[in-house]
């Protein structure tokens, strides 16, 4: 199930949040917290048109309560004898509001830190409470974070609810979903969240796919949080619903390597999509790997073999140099090897520039690499067997094809409120150049706005994600995906290209 947090300030926006937010989940929790003045809770249940959380949180629990501690007491006490159907209180706090027939006690511990070291001991004495449903709320970044949090979920007769803060808290919904916890919580939209980074209520649906998850559901881990690790998960689990597949996609953190390989060895994930960040790290969790993989040292999907054996590949280098491809042929190259030939300058010194690199030479292309670190550009260039220029001498660097692949390796431009500007300046783009910038994926950048209006051929990043989202797919399914319906969801979520 789904509750939808309304937190705010005054009487009427919390009714207009409860209305609005009946049809799209099953569960409403009223925060009474943020209100300005004291609440009548009798009129909210009236209203009610689902079954209705009752909290009042302190500032130690992230919330916005002013008052006396007694106070606020006696309002959750008013709030179970006028029957809400759940009652939040705090476990340190439970023994002083009594059980009272017609309303649920949920038992909260917060942790706005990370997860304490005792949570068992603690979970253990919130159990001896007369808790109708536990709930518990930390801040669990990575899956060595997580981990405990879930084992408690799965292994207890009592209802227990466990809430991520920020971004990584998708995780422990999904995961709680699959271990059977109750419900989750969402915002109603963009800038109503209880907390910073909390998932909406649209994305838990349309990108998550939360409702179809159970027991039996074959996860598939996703690394990242990011814009664009969200638009691949949803196109993959959009995938796995047209072809009526029990998967769904996890994200998580990497964290640490071990932990990492033995979280997703208990949770036997089928397979990990690695963000950028990752990919170098995560390589050596490969037993073996396709060649891209082994020429670039960047694994971008592991998939789980016979014996739980993982298998790398870099699907990124394929994707992006088919469709950069692709491009090339567009504008009347007629070649087997479009490529060949081709001087390809790659800004950045990440694992998506040094890929890049290592397949464009494969491809009989040039590669010139940029890379503001001289060491690591120097290294990357002696390593893949290409041309290293430094970052500043990109302007003067005769070029095909442009590709940035990093924002945070460019140049210094100019200065802005918030100290320099890292871009690059138009003067770097020509007539007929094609460009590719990966730096705002899935979305264009500025500077791809200003490449088409300086007569360059632009390659939308979004095409990229794609094509490795439908390579990703097949690997996993062993059939193609629907690309029809993979495109239609890019543009739910981003808009026409």
């Amino acid at each position: 199930m789904i509750c939808v947090s309304v937190l705010q300030e005054s009487r009427k926006l919390s009714l207009v949040d409860m209305l609005n937010a009946a049809p799209q989940c099953d569960l409403i929790e009223l925060r009474l917290d943020k209100l300005e003045k004291a609440p009548d809770i009798k009129e909210f249940l009236s209203q009610k048109r689902r079954p209705l959380i009752v909290s009042c949180r302190r500032p130690q629990d992230g919330g916005f309560w002013t008052g006396s501690e007694t106070e606020r007491l006696a309002l959750l006490r008013q709030c179970i004898i006028d029957r809400a159907d759940y009652v939040e209180i705090e476990h340190d706090v439970a023994d002083q509001i009594r059980p009272f027939p017609g309303s649920q006690r949920i038992i909260s511990f917060t942790n706005m830190g990370s997860v304490p070291e005792n949570l068992g001991d603690l979970y253990d004495r919130m159990r001896h409470q007369h808790a109708d449903v536990i709930k518990l709320t930390t801040l669990a970044r990575t899956p060595e974070e997580a981990w405990p949090l879930v084992q408690l979920v799965a292994r207890t007769s009592t209802p227990t609810v466990i809430v991520g803060l920020g971004k990584p808290g998708i995780m422990l919904s999904i995961l709680g979903k699959k271990v059977g916890a109750p419900w989750t919580y969402a915002a109603l939209e963009h800038g109503l969240e209880a907390y910073p980074g909390q998932v909406t209520v649209r994305e838990l649906n349309e990108v998550y796919r939360f409702g179809e998850i159970d027991k039996s559901t074959r996860l598939v881990g996703v690394t990242g949080f990011s814009r664009l690790q969200m638009v691949l998960t949803a196109l993959l689990n959009a995938g796995f619903a047209a072809a009526n597949l029990p998967s769904r996609c996890l994200p998580l953190a990497l964290g640490d390597l071990g932990v990492f390989r033995k979280v997703i060895e208990a949770t036997k994930l089928a397979a990990v999509v690695l963000d950028d960040s990752a990919q170098n790290r995560a390589a050596e969790l490969a037993s073996s790997r396709e060649p891209a993989a082994e020429g670039t040292g960047a694994v971008d999907l592991l998939v789980a073999r016979e014996n739980r054996a993982w298998h790398g590949y870099n699907l990124f280098v394929r994707a992006a140099l088919g469709v950069l491809e692709e491009a090339l042929r567009a504008k009347g190259s007629d070649t087997d090897k479009p490529l060949s030939d081709r001087m390809v300058l790659i800004v950045g010194g990440n694992a998506l520039a040094a890929s890049l690199a290592y397949g464009v030479r494969k491809r009989g292309g040039l590669p010139i690499l940029a890379v503001r670190d001289r060491g690591l550009g120097q290294e990357l260039a002696a390593r893949h067997q290409c041309r290293y220029v430094p970052l500043e001498a990109i302007y003067a660097t005769t070029h095909d094809l442009l590709v940035i692949c990093s924002d945070e390796a460019l140049p210094v431009t100019g200065r802005t409120a918030d100290g320099p500007s890292a871009s690059i300046h138009p003067g770097v783009l020509r007539p007929g150049t094609t460009l590719l910038d990966l730096t705002t994926s899935p979305l264009a950048s500025p500077l791809a706005e200003e490449a088409q209006a300086r007569g360059c051929h632009v390659v939308h990043p979004r095409r990229v994600l794609l094509e490795t989202a439908m390579a990703a797919f097949h690997l996993l399914t062993g059939r193609p995906a629907d690309r029809n319906k993979l495109e239609a969801t890019c543009s739910a979520l981003l808009g026409d290209a």
